[in-house]
């Protein structure tokens, strides 16, 4: 037992699951630490009760008891770090090889059958536990290394070669206590029955980035050699998802997305698109139903669709709420006839599902709809998020009018039938994508989708320019009007690409941004570079909801707001990652940063009460030679140094071992 531990916060897939069935036991855990195999032994001898993440073998079934339901099932891999000659070499390149493995495991037992049966030569080498064995496999005293694919992430470094299996793991009893068996197996039934997703969404949860969903397969790579231009085809006048801009190519999130999955999978350089515009919906899917484009995008998240079109559609890639644009009363508000823009059956499909009633008339622009819907020739039409907010911030539609929809739209990637390995390529990369990347990307297109015109604003006063005398006065002030209105529009739009919508911080652009312009700014000043990120925002998240997350955030925020600003930027760059570039005397820096530390810890929330941050900082002082870059590259190895303090001194051992 490390008492200490016990006060640390924690986490983990094994620790939700014990507290999800204490919920329907009422049991309470006093937790014990160390090796799994020695706790394993501890279970053996009936020093502890339970054990979370066991599976079977005929020896642990004669030791321990095991529950009527598993806790999930894991999949047992060989690898490599990515970095050996190995790596690219295959199963091929094991033979005659040294592959370490835990002893007495459902693992060795996989991989000495593996091998026995296919002949593949390599040298079973075993240890008494898992640190032993990684300590060897860091140190390249042993070429490969087994272990299941939940327990290694793409953060290190590593490749999987080959699977050897799979099984269930359990949470497993004393096999002197049955009386808890039997209180974990009605336990367990009922959180079957009335959360079936319980244990996969545990999975999503902890296990969403591993090594081996990011690791294209042979038949992938294969696919990729012999398909080194991949053709695109994507509805045109469609932002922010996709559209022809005015020197002829494709703009839109569909270029984000698709050059963001091929850096996330490392393939950048062996992948070149070809990019094919439709102005329909329906001419697209014909396209990828024909073959004549390999991808097609955007495409409605509709799976009976998919299969009426002989489809495949890949994970979903952007969801956005839906509204539906109106004028006058909502309570009087009765729907006869809705419009609808030619050719993107998407919101034709959304309307017919649920205004099966309405009479649709087609219109070929957005803006032809909204004319209508003002103009009262339909009652109104329905808008994704994205184009509510590009459309209806025109001064013309000022009186019009919103109600959200019930359920939202979500749009992905699709492939034609058959195509399993280019699906699963793109499937691979959304994983690997962060879950708000395609909402965040729609920014930059937002302000693209209308312009005010000078001919809008004339157009929209005509009488008022025919009835006023003083013409002049007129003309004047409707010129500072169109001024100011595209100025207001074009500011909100360009803070709106720049700033984090939740704490309004700076966001990442516009830290790229800065590194690209500010390093000329270094010769001769003194600048500071700081690195920061929450410690326990998941926890958080997990414990307390999202709710309590977005507070941990805004908290940190406004402290840094509150003491970093006067010096300098503070940016958010990612969920829990921010950035400071300030200019000033690095003498008055400990005094600054003391000052933060003290805001952090005084901060107190209604959800939160604590709040704490890793801080990693970078002088132009201390590495005069340094450029912007590599201090920031300092100033991030300083703050994953004071993380892994927080955490040594928490006692959270944030290994999963097995």
């Amino acid at each position: 037992m490390e008492g200490m531990k016990d006060h640390a916060i924690k986490s983990g897939l094994a620790y939700d699951y014990l507290q999800k069935v204490s919920y329907y036991t009422n049991w309470d855990y006093v937790y014990v630490y160390g090796d799994w195999d020695a706790m394993l032994q501890k279970l053996y001898r009936g020093e502890i009760d339970l054990m979370a993440g066991v599976s079977k073998t005929p020896e642990r079934e004669a030791n321990v008891l095991f529950p009527d339901y598993p806790m999930g099932l894991e999949n047992y891999y060989i690898y490599v770090y990515s970095d050996s000659p190995l790596a690219s070499k295959g199963i091929g390149g094991l033979r005659d090889r040294t592959v370490s493995v835990n002893t007495n495991t459902v693992m060795e037992d996989m991989l000495r059958e593996w091998n026995s049966e296919g002949k593949h030569g390599i040298v079973v080498t075993t240890y008494s536990g898992t640190e032993g064995r990684l300590k060897d496999f860091d140190a390249r005293r042993t070429d490969a290394t087994v272990d299941t694919d939940n327990a290694v992430g793409r953060e290190d470094n590593m490749v999987p070669i080959a699977k050897i299996g799979q099984s269930e793991y359990y949470l497993v009893i004393n096999h002197k206590r049955p009386d808890l068996l039997q209180e974990l197996n009605t336990a367990i039934g009922k959180m079957t029955s009335t959360d079936p997703y319980f244990t996969k969404k545990l999975a999503n949860a902890y296990f969403s980035d591993l090594a081996v969903s990011g690791q294209l397969q042979e038949d992938e790579l294969a696919w990729i050699n012999n398909h080194p231009t991949i053709v695109v085809g994507y509805l045109d006048d469609y932002l922010p998802f996709s559209d022809t801009g005015e020197d002829g190519h494709v703009q839109g999130i569909i270029t984000d997305l698709l050059n963001e999955i091929t850096a996330k999978l490392k393939i950048k350089d062996n992948v070149k698109f070809s990019f094919v515009s439709h102005s329909s919906y329906e001419s697209l899917i014909a396209s990828l139903q024909a073959g004549s484009i390999d991808i097609a995008f955007p495409v409605n998240n509709d799976v009976a669709r998919a299969e009426q079109s002989d489809i495949f559609l890949t994970s979903e890639v952007i969801s956005t709420p839906m509204y539906l644009a109106y004028k006058g009363d909502f309570s009087q508000l009765t729907l006869r006839r809705m419009a609808a823009k030619r050719g993107n059956s998407i919101a034709d499909i959304y309307i017919r599902n649920h205004f099966p009633d309405v009479e649709v008339i087609y219109y070929d622009k957005i803006g032809g709809m909204l004319d209508a819907v003002k103009n009262g020739d339909v009652d109104g039409c329905i808008l994704n998020q994205f184009r509510k907010d590009g459309f209806l911030i025109h001064p013309s539609y000022n009186m019009l009018k919103t109600a959200t929809m019930k359920d939202y739209s979500s749009r992905c990637f699709a492939v034609k039938r058959g195509n399993n390995e280019l699906l699963s390529i793109l499937n691979r990369g959304i994983t690997a994508l962060p879950s708000d990347f395609g909402f965040t990307s729609t920014y930059v297109y937002t302000s693209k989708m209308t312009t005010i015109t000078f001919k809008d604003y004339i157009l929209q006063n005509f009488i008022f320019f025919m009835i006023v005398t003083s013409i002049i006065i007129s003309i004047v002030s409707g010129l500072l009007a169109y001024i100011y209105m595209i100025h207001r529009n074009r500011e909100k739009m360009e803070y709106i690409a720049h700033h984090d919508g939740l704490t309004g911080l700076l966001n990442r652009r516009s830290f790229n941004e800065d590194m690209e312009t500010l390093n000329d700014e270094l010769a001769g000043s003194d600048v500071i570079v700081l690195a920061m990120d929450l410690n326990g925002l998941k926890t958080a998240n997990d414990n307390l909801g999202h709710e309590a997350g977005d507070e941990l955030i805004t908290g940190a925020a406004g402290c840094m707001t509150k003491i970093l600003a006067p010096y300098g930027n503070v940016y958010r760059v990612g969920g829990d990652e921010f950035m400071a570039i300030l200019f000033n005397n690095v003498e008055d820096w400990p005094n600054i940063l003391q000052r933060l530390k003290d805001s952090f810890e005084a901060w107190n929330g209604k959800l939160v009460k604590t709040l704490s941050v890793a801080i990693g900082s970078s002088s132009s002082r201390d590495y005069p030679a340094l450029n912007l870059n590599d201090m920031v590259s300092s100033a991030d190895q300083e703050m994953y140094k004071d993380k892994a303090a927080y955490y040594k001194r928490n006692g959270i051992d944030r290994r999963k071992n097995r």
